[in-house]
């Protein structure tokens, strides 16, 4: 069996072609495998992405969430404070009297009542005016920023022509 220079060359040629095909096949597939590889890397940062970033637009609600319940927690603590701050309410009905031009006769604190949860501190109000004038005062009192609660009124007319006379219980509150 011999095996002329021919046959050899073309099993020599066969030989390489083969190999040729079968190095293209594998860095076809393998650039292929690759693609597909980084194809699913890049899928997996884009879903990564979106949910960072929707887990941040949650962070974001959730601020502004925690930032409104300290501003209604902070409005709350200013409405009734842990101590009764009776000075600083006191400032402020007078300056509130001042404001509406209504003469302030007397100003009396009550015997304060403890509850379960709070400090009822009751202080009686007289105090004089044009009923236009005690009804500002009266409402200013009922929406300044401290809960006041009026619980005895007694609105009568007073010696001075078109003038009214108000003698007011209310009560301020601490916790």
């Amino acid at each position: 069996m011999t095996l002329s220079i021919k046959n050899l060359d073309r099993t020599c040629l066969a030989v390489l072609v083969t190999v040729s095909v079968i190095c293209g096949y594998l860095a076809v597939s393998h650039v292929a495998g690759q693609k597909r590889q980084i194809r699913q890397e890049n899928e997996l940062l884009s879903q990564r992405l979106s949910d960072l970033n929707l887990a941040d637009t949650n962070l974001q609600r959730l601020k502004e969430v925690l930032d409104a319940t300290r501003t209604e927690l902070e409005s709350l603590n200013e409405q009734i404070p842990e101590t009764a701050k009776m000075g600083e309410f006191l400032k402020k009905v007078d300056s509130l009297m001042k404001e509406r031009k209504t003469a302030l006769i007397n100003l009396e604190p009550l015997p304060t009542v403890e509850e379960k949860l709070y400090t009822k501190n009751p202080v009686r109000l007289i105090f004089e005016g044009s009923f236009i004038k005690v009804y500002q005062a009266l409402h200013d009192l009922e929406t300044m920023n401290r809960k006041v609660v009026m619980e005895k009124i007694n609105i009568a007319k007073s010696g001075k022509d078109q003038e009214c006379r108000v003698d007011l219980t209310a009560s301020i509150f601490e916790r």
